[in-house]
């Protein structure tokens, strides 16, 4: 049977034990790296938590450039450009923001050919071992290789991290759809709203919470 548009099942979302899995891997290969093996270790760890802590689309990723990342304390934000109906502000997690400084001031600089300033802001942001720029088939492979060498390879894809953002910004934000519709730049919220079906909620609690402060003397 044909899947309907918008379908979801779990395999088209990792779990919270393979998120765990997946970044538990990812760390692991830093640990003992050294010279062009610590590089590729170090943007390897950039590309996938990246993706899956924005939640960006393969091809809005590839598209950032220095300027887009507006990174520090208090606020760190990509800036989704390109495309008019669905450019946005997308805020991403403190540790995120951290690691991304770190990739643009000491492994992206190693990884640049010398025609291009490192401190060109115009520039794209996730450059290959070669110095070049990702388009959307070569970063879906390298997403892929990545995630299959950390055991996930049944799930292995672009898209399947972006649903995990789905999955994980309801899950972590009580059901905030407004802030997940933008997000991920949907044009709807009835689109956001599939990652629901996969949390469980405490409907009995939920009730309870409307009355809470407003309730009014049931003893009298």
């Amino acid at each position: 049977m044909k899947r309907a548009a918008w379908e979801l099942t779990r395999e088209n979302f990792f779990s919270l034990p393979e998120i765990e899995q997946l970044n538990r891997y990812l760390d692991d290969q830093i640990v003992d790296a050294t010279g062009k093996a610590l590089n590729t270790a170090v943007l390897d760890r950039v590309i996938i938590t990246g993706l899956l802590y924005s939640g960006l689309r393969n091809s809005e990723f590839c598209r950032l450039t220095v300027r887009d990342a507006r990174l520090g304390p208090g606020e760190a934000v990509l800036e989704v450009v390109g495309t008019p109906r669905q450019d946005r502000t997308v805020f991403i997690p403190q540790f995120l923001s951290r690691r991304i400084q770190e990739y643009i001031a000491e492994i992206r600089p190693a990884l640049l050919k010398g025609e291009v300033a490192s401190n060109d802001a115009s520039q794209p942001l996730i450059i290959n071992e070669r110095g070049r720029p990702y388009e959307r088939t070569g970063l879906y492979r390298r997403v892929v290789r990545i995630l299959t060498a950390a055991g996930l390879g049944a799930k292995a894809s672009v898209q399947v991290l972006r649903h995990t953002y789905g999955y994980l910004g309801y899950l972590k934000t009580d059901g905030n759809l407004l802030f997940l519709q933008r997000q991920m730049g949907h044009a709807h919220p009835m689109v956001t709203s599939i990652y629901a079906q996969f949390v469980e909620e405490n409907n009995a609690a939920l009730a309870e919470r409307l009355a809470e402060g407003n309730a009014g003397n049931d003893k009298t």
